[in-house]
């Protein structure tokens, strides 16, 4: 803990310290259109009055508003600039000892050219390179409406959501989610039951950080997605009332509510979403036993399973902004979603054993009840003390339920159908809670064109499952089963702190940071009184290095170090039973795996981006699926670190306007990784392979005021751990009316034209060999209407420096 105890004395010096460091005003302000709508991505460029010398400058944000922090005395130009508008220019003038200097920059449109009906306007691009993130502009698609937010990841260039399990990675490496600059701390599933329930017209942006600076969590080694809200814009009230369904064989509806109110010093919002979903999937596996020493293929299960499954989910949230004075403001954010879910699931397994034709088939019915509640809320605290110095403090709390009941029911039937034996019936009760509580302070203090921020995170997790397994005896009495049953409970504290330096000299902008993590953990499985404690510090640093070359073009140099530490549901060693012959189970015994990141970036005329890296990922942690003994036709299905991974990677981004009413967004990304892998039983193995996933949007401008899309990708086969997946491709349609002033709008989307959506999976690892083809409700056309109605530019909420996650760490 040296390094701990040396970043935490280096915070409190600067808090102490910070008056004697050099002074200077920070210039800010609006920079509005003639609606008057905040102008995002204007840039903003100071310049010295007296020759013309570039100062500094930057860019607006989704609000119009900007910052310049260190600016010394004296007197100024500043030219304010967007595409669609007209430039402003002003002189400024700064008196030493002003905390800030507030602008109110008024840009007037450009008449707009009529040419044979066709209307020339500026819209806000699709796609933003940052030097650190991609931002994907969500709310000016006509793709934002009709989908969930999972779906709008899916569509999202360099994601990848597994349709079985519904994981996320970014850049073929898993990445931590956040909302709002807000770490969710859900499991996969339970995000992903989440994320189904938040609708797209929801959604404002998607923000891919590839290169998180040290103020984020180090969770996620390919770095972090955060998917931004949309927030209100001027005075007033205004409400947005959403209704939409599809057509398709299963039914999926939505209904929405969102509410903003801001007058003077407070803001008010809220909002609620009602989702109902039938979904159905098929699986098809082919499990083959082999002989070690010859490959032959001893025995072999084909399974077909259909999964037809309904789910409700409610979202709500709440929140409450509030300015004391020009110098401090708070915030307090409550947001929740309970989920109800059952399925009726049907497996036929055919049991071959060294013959073509099956001479039995289990028979497997599961019926399953899984119920889920969460509710989080944040209290945040923001001051200014003066022109160059900032402090904020923020408080989450989370508290999530959930439960789930299964009901097995096996039975073994010959080739012509008849019993075989008595069926074998399971039931288990499967109970979850989880509590989160995280407390985090953040410094920023402006020294000239220099920006210095430390702070200091604590969190605190405990999770709590009793899972109670019971068996049919003699198809009378369900009785205990204690070889299944158990209680696992699970505690973790993090501690953290952090210090970032970033900058400008001359053409180069820097950000150059360091994070000190401390994690201790307890997991105890009661019933067979296994205890585990782990305790390990890790320093993660990050260099970002972004130099101007020309007026548009920029080279950027990227490092980080992250990890993954092990899901709670990996650590728990319950066993989920999908019939007699296949379990899956966690491993309390998993470590944390490490990825040391490197890219380098060219941007080209502030649009085209072409990136190369590589990372280095040890510890990986994958599922595998073994024998339970070397002999046994049971399969364990458990989490397993497998010592590394090696991935170079090939990003390009290349928007293109042939004409003024078409848009075209084109991404690549390609990897070739290298797996090492050694599990604690099987000897060392090597997979290696190349991936490739190409996107197109095109956006056209019809007239009479229509709008529509055609989006589609291609996936190539791609290796992923001891599996390789299959190459698949997929393309939409969207379209999209607006009336009444555009206060109605009509989005209507199909998903999945050719229905091509499906994963084909190939594994092989130690003596099993399995196939698996699965499908789900891909294909579907949905319709949705939104009606706003009331003050149409309500000013956005200020986002708080929460203990969770910031999304506001950027060179400009």
């Amino acid at each position: 803990m040296r390094h701990g105890r040396i970043l935490l004395a280096l915070f409190f010096w600067l808090l102490s310290t910070a008056p004697t460091w050099a002074q200077g005003v920070t210039i800010a302000g609006q920079v509005l259109g003639e609606g008057p709508e905040p102008v995002e991505f204007a840039t903003v460029v100071l310049l010295k009055a007296q020759d013309s010398t570039h100062v500094t400058a930057t860019t607006t944000d989704a609000t119009g508003t900007f910052s310049l922090p260190g600016v010394a005395a004296g007197s100024y130009l500043l030219k304010t600039s967007f595409i669609g508008f007209s430039s402003d220019s002003r002189l400024v003038r700064v008196t030493a000892g002003e905390p800030v200097a507030r602008l109110a920059v008024r840009l007037a449109a450009n008449h707009a050219t009529a040419l044979k009906e066709v209307t020339i306007t500026a819209t806000r691009p699709t796609i933003i390179q940052k030097p650190d993130r991609m931002i994907v502009n969500i709310s000016n698609t006509v793709l934002a409406s009709g989908y969930t937010a999972l779906e709008v990841l899916e569509k999202s260039p360099g994601i990848y959501v597994n349709p079985k399990s519904e994981s996320i990675t970014l850049n073929g490496k898993g990445a931590t989610v956040i909302l709002d600059g807000k770490k969710t701390y859900m499991s996969e599933a339970d995000l992903a039951v989440f994320l189904k329930g938040l609708q797209s017209n929801e959604v404002q942006q998607i923000e891919l950080i590839t290169s998180p600076g040290a103020r984020y969590d180090a969770e996620g080694p390919g770095g972090v997605i955060n998917i931004v809200t949309k927030k209100g814009l001027q005075d007033g009230t205004k409400a947005t009332v959403t209704a939409g369904g599809a057509f398709t064989k299963n039914s999926r509806q939505n209904l929405g509510l969102s509410l903003n109110h801001r007058r003077g010093a407070m803001a008010l919002s809220a909002g609620y979403t009602l989702s109902a979903r039938q979904v159905t999937t098929t699986e098809q596996n082919r499990l083959d036993y082999l002989d070690e020493a010859t490959d032959q293929v001893l025995t072999t299960h084909k399974t077909d399973l259909v999964n037809p499954s309904r789910s409700l989910a409610h979202n709500y949230r709440a929140g409450l902004d509030w300015t004391l004075s020009p110098r401090t403001s708070v915030n307090l954010y409550l947001r929740g979603f309970t989920s109800d879910k059952t399925r009726n699931a049907t497996a036929a397994t055919q049991l071959l054993r060294y013959a073509a034709t099956p001479d039995s088939t289990l028979l497997s019915l599961t019926d399953t009840k899984y119920g889920t509640t969460q509710y989080s809320s944040n209290l945040g605290l923001r001051h200014t003390i003066d022109s160059v110095r900032t402090i904020s403090a923020d408080l989450d709390y989370s508290n999530y339920d959930s439960r789930q009941t299964n009901l097995i029911v096996n039975s073994f039937t010959t080739p012509e159908g008849n019993s075989l034996a008595p069926g074998i019936s399971l039931r288990n009760v499967l109970p979850t809670a989880i509590q989160i509580l995280a407390a985090q302070t953040d410094y920023e203090q402006t020294v000239g064109t220099h920006k210095l921020e430390a702070g200091l995170k604590f969190s605190r997790v405990e999770t709590d499952n009793d899972a109670r397994y019971e068996k049919l005896d003699r198809e009378i009495d369900w009785v205990n089963d204690p070889q299944r049953t158990n209680y696992f409970s699970y505690k973790e504290n993090i501690m953290a702190a952090y210090l970032s330096y970033s900058g400008k000299i001359k053409n180069l902008d820097y950000r150059i940071g360091g994070r000190l993590e401390n994690t201790r953990s307890e997991g105890h499985l009661v019933t067979s009184n296994i205890l585990n404690k782990r305790n390990y510090t890790n320093f993660f640093p990050s260099i970002l290095l972004n130099q101007a070359i020309g007026k548009d073009d920029f080279l950027s140099l990227n490092y980080s170090r992250r990890l993954q530490r092990p899901s709670y549901q990996d650590l728990n060693p319950f066993i989920y039973f999908q019939d007699i012959y296949s379990y899956s189970q966690g491993n309390p015994f998993l470590r944390p795996e490490y990825a040391n990141n490197i890219d380098v970036t060219y941007t080209v005329n502030g649009t085209y981006v072409i990136a190369a890296g590589y990372s280095r990922t040890n510890n990986l942690i994958s599922w595998v699926t073994q024998r339970e003994t070397p002999t046994s036709l049971v399969t364990q299905s458990r989490a397993e670190n497998l010592n590394s991974q090696s991935q170079y990677g090939l990003t390009i981004t290349a928007p293109y306007a042939p004409f003024a009413w078409w848009n075209i967004s084109n991404f690549f990304n390609g990897y070739y990784s290298i797996y090492s892998l050694q599990s604690t039983e099987n000897a060392p193995q090597t997979i290696r392979g190349f991936s490739g996933v190409y996107g197109m949007t095109n956006d056209f401008k019809i007239k009479g005021g229509w709008n529509a899309s055609v989006s589609g990708y291609f996936q190539s086969a791609a290796p992923y751990g001891v599996s390789r997946n299959r190459g698949q491709y997929s393309v939409n349609l969207g379209l999209q009316k607006k009336f009444l002033a555009d206060r109605l709008a009509l989005r209507v989307v199909y998903n999945d034209v050719l229905k091509t959506s499906r994963a084909l999976t190939d594994t092989r690892f130690s003596n099993l060999r399995t196939r698996s083809l699965y499908r789900w409700d891909s294909n579907f056309l949905q319709a949705t209407l939104t009606y706003s109605f009331g003050n149409q530019k309500i000013k956005a909420s200020s986002k708080s420096r929460n203990a969770s996650g910031d999304e506001e760490s950027r060179i400009k």
